[in-house]
């Protein structure tokens, strides 16, 4: 699929940056068992939410505008919202180490 539209570029970008660093982060963790990357992971999950969740308005709000473009805009959603249940499963699996 080819991205046209910057928004989306973009969006795509920060999606797959937020997925490559907490899932850096968590192997880091399970690798070496220190303590204080559960707290440099409770912080970096607030700025990912953060910047995720502007950029998921501005996507909503770009495929309300640009509507011709719907399935470039869908896929684009779908990509930054499939980041949430990742997240959710990476902090399940830091609760319930067992190491």
């Amino acid at each position: 699929m080819k991205v046209i539209q910057p928004i989306n570029k973009t969006a795509l970008f920060i999606a797959v940056i937020s997925f490559v660093l907490g899932t850096s982060l968590l192997l880091f963790f399970l690798i070496s068992q220190y303590q204080t990357m559960i707290d440099i992971g409770i912080f970096y999950v607030m700025i990912a939410f953060t910047l995720n969740a502007i950029t998921f308005v501005g996507l909503i709000a770009n495929s309300i505008v640009n509507y011709k473009h719907y399935k470039e805009n869908l896929i684009t959603i779908a990509v930054v919202v499939i980041n949430i249940p990742i997240t959710i499963g990476y902090i399940n699996i830091v609760l319930t180490n067992s190491f």
